[in-house]
């Protein structure tokens, strides 16, 4: 036989299966509903950004200021306010950029640099939408430059594209009531962006290694003599659930090890202009996040762990064989991925409600309680790893329901309806 044929059988084979076609279904069905959700929340976010207002708190109060500020303002569409200080301002606004004492000085010298301050509150986890609203600052910083530009080519009759003041703008952030540096802001969001990309990749990992050694031990007859053994078939599910973790925390601690490396020698450099020291990137986030987020972190990652083990254990008990194992559990992984994709986009609130869907899903469970730590919000973490444990233990309780009955012997078939004739 050639290569030719043997390509074709097992592509027939897999096109064949209606496991292989059921999995194609959903991850299709489940993306496109998930693409839109998406879409939703960029659409929304970018709407909010075009729309939004900045204060300015102004220090250097001079004619020249004000004139600047008027060009600004009108060329923006009238979207900076005057606000008294930063902190009043951040109430009213997200943004809000600071003209400071040696302002006209700075902007008068050709020789020397503009350099203003920015304050930007964020309330969401997702780095794709904050990132907008952290580029509003430096578009608010080269408009200001314009202007002064515009400004001190009226005074003097002279074009504006003759002067080009450069324009340094220190960024504060202020995420969930934490301040940092713009540098240390933008390693804090890439990181936990990734962690539930990450987290989801493990745990669904997890499912395949679960259903793949239950659906394996089926083919090679192993499956039927472990179940004729005097043991209680729930400790057979709890063993098959408890060997899957193994297996996946050997490649996360892999994962983490290697984050903690990339951790360890990352350290931020401070701007021009700014006297702040570098600062090592895990000190940072031990000291924002503290060892009770860490701890209920990798809490929530073995509850993923058992979740995603449980569901595994459950669809290799109940297929025939280790392909069609494998056509089912796929899409889990996928799905379990496109979870922790969504979280990069969309940029929802945390709250109670989130902490839910964040409980019944697993893979966003640990940005949610780093975030709920770093807000104080006790209630919203209480109540997503409640939802989580309930999730994981009726998982569970389905796992050994399965084992108790004659399917995870016989196998769940999937075929085509026969369509008989009638004599």
């Amino acid at each position: 036989m050639t290569l030719t044929p043997l390509i074709v059988r097992e592509v027939k084979a897999f096109v064949k299966n209606p496991a292989f076609i059921l999995s194609i279904v959903l991850l299709v069905v489940f993306y496109g509903g998930l693409g839109r959700i998406i879409s939703t929340g960029v659409q929304t976010a970018v709407e909010e950004t075009l729309n939004v207002q900045v204060g300015v708190v102004v220090k250097d109060d001079s004619d020249f200021v004000g004139r600047v500020l008027a060009i600004a303002n009108q060329t923006s569409g009238g979207r900076l306010r005057l606000v008294g200080d930063v902190s009043s301002g951040l109430g009213m606004y997200d943004i809000v950029v600071v003209i400071p004492p040696d302002f006209t000085y700075r902007a008068v010298n050709l020789n020397e640099t503009l350099v203003l301050e920015s304050y930007t509150k964020i309330n969401t986890v997702s780095p794709i939408v904050s990132s907008a609203k952290t580029g509003i600052a430096a578009t608010i910083g080269d408009l200001i430059r314009k202007s002064v530009a515009f400004t001190i080519a009226i005074e003097n009759n002279i074009d504006p594209s003759l002067i080009d003041k450069p324009v340094v703008v220190n960024s504060t952030i202020q995420l969930y009531g934490k301040t940092m540096r713009m540098e240390e802001y933008a390693a804090f969001s890439t990181i936990l962006g990734l962690i539930p990309v990450i987290v989801a990749l493990i745990i669904g990992v997890n499912a395949m290694y679960a259903s793949q050694f239950t659906a394996t031990e089926k083919v090679e007859k192993a499956f039927e003599m472990l179940l004729a053994q005097p043991i209680p078939r729930r400790n057979v599910v709890f063993a098959k659930i408890i060997g899957s973790i193994v297996a996946s925390l050997l490649m996360g601690i892999a994962y983490f090890l290697g984050i903690l490396l990339m951790l360890s020698s990352a350290t931020t450099t401070p701007q021009p202009n700014t006297s702040d020291a570098s600062m090592n990137l895990a000190d940072f986030l031990y000291k924002n996040i503290g060892f009770e987020a860490i701890v209920a972190s990798i809490i929530s990652i073995v509850l993923g762990l058992m979740f995603s083990g449980a569901i595994g254990v459950t669809l290799g008990s109940i297929v025939s064989d280790e392909r069609i194992a494998g056509a089912f559990t796929a899409p889990i992984l996928f799905v379990f991925i496109g979870v922790g994709y969504a979280m990069l986009f969309i940029g929802v609130p945390v709250n109670v409600a989130t902490g839910v869907i964040a409980g019944l899903t697993i893979a966003p469970l640990p940005v949610i309680v780093v975030v709920s730590s770093m807000m104080g919000e006790t209630t919203i973490l209480i109540v997503s790893f409640m939802v989580a444990v309930v999730s994981t233990l009726s998982v569970m309780s389905v796992a050994m329901y399965v084992f108790n009955r004659d399917i995870v012997v016989l196998g769940l078939r999937l075929g085509r309806p026969k369509i008989r004739e009638r004599m």
